[in-house]
């Protein structure tokens, strides 16, 4: 595959021999399509979907790049991807004959996709990694990685998704820009130590799939009790932002069955009761620092 020139020097790029050597997935990351630099790792992977039928299966599709140039994040925001030391992927997941309720697939792939970043991260430098509902990673309050899953129909009319994942692993801070700094961290950073990326990405991907061949086979139950211990926005005080600049405070209490996060209002612009149970899908949600309810 072709792509945009790239200033990464050889040293800089990741080792995909040594990757594809210890990968222990079934499908992810059996087929890899790696650049140095590409505009969007997510853009790519879309574009390949509607490509005409070939023999490769796409299930499982990893693209990797080590610079994005155009990094898309949710609610049409900009993910900063600087060159040197992170993670950027896509995944392409293509939901099996017979998997169990298309719904619950499509609505928990993002959770899922975050819960398993936040166990690798968390195994691999030894602190806690949490997960902001519904899928940033963060370290201290701090955001340490995103997820964006954008769902699309293949050239062979399957419904897939494609999860793009971006990881700040081995970046210095200064290479941010400087009003994204204050709200951002790296695992090396944290850790005063760098990693490598290589184990760090196999790890990632083995648990992407069980995660995902888990909820082919048997939905979500029992994975919000899952979610919510590592979420750290259950417990808080956060603010909502809902349609036409309407607003609602309140305690996160939970998440549902289908992934939403419940929320017990105190406050707010919306005609919504004080003490009415909300139930939130989509929205963007701001945890206010020093009203945490539940500090542990």
């Amino acid at each position: 595959m072709g792509g945009p020139a790239s200033d990464l020097s050889p040293g800089d790029r990741f080792d995909i021999e040594r990757l594809q050597a210890s990968l222990q997935t079934r499908a992810f990351g059996r087929v890899l399509h790696y650049r140095p630099s590409t505009a969007s790792t997510n853009a790519d992977a879309l574009a390949y979907l509607q490509q005409p039928p070939g023999t490769a299966e796409p299930h499982g599709l990893v693209i990797l790049t080590d610079r994005q140039t155009a990094g898309r994040g949710r609610r049409g925001r900009t993910w900063h991807s600087p060159p040197q030391g992170n993670l950027y992927l896509s995944v392409v997941v293509v939901p099996r004959q017979g998997a169990k309720g298309m719904v619950p697939w499509l609505t928990w792939v993002p959770l899922l996709s975050a819960l398993a970043g936040a166990d690798c991260l968390s195994d691999q430098a030894g602190f806690t990694v949490s997960v902001k509902w519904p899928n940033d990673l963060l370290v201290n309050d701090k955001k340490i990685g995103g997820i964006l899953c954008e769902q699309t129909t293949t050239a062979q009319n399957a419904t897939a998704i494609v999860i793009g994942i971006g990881l700040n692993i081995n970046a210095a801070l200064d290479s941010f820009p400087e009003g994204l700094r204050a709200g951002a961290t790296t695992l090396a950073t944290e850790a005063q130590r760098p990693f490598d990326r290589v184990p760090l990405l196999a790890d990632l991907l083995l648990r992407l799939e069980q995660r995902i061949d888990r909820l082919f086979l048997d939905g979500p139950a029992g994975m919000a009790k899952e979610f919510a211990q590592r979420c750290s926005t259950v417990g808080q005080t956060v603010r909502v932002s809902l349609e036409q600049d309407h607003f609602v405070e309140g305690i996160a209490e939970s998440i549902g069955p289908d992934g939403c996060l419940r929320l017990r209002v105190t406050s707010g612009t919306a005609q919504v009761q004080p003490g009415a149970l909300l139930e939130v899908r989509g929205a963007e949600v701001v945890h206010l620092r020093g009203c945490n309810q539940n500090p542990a």
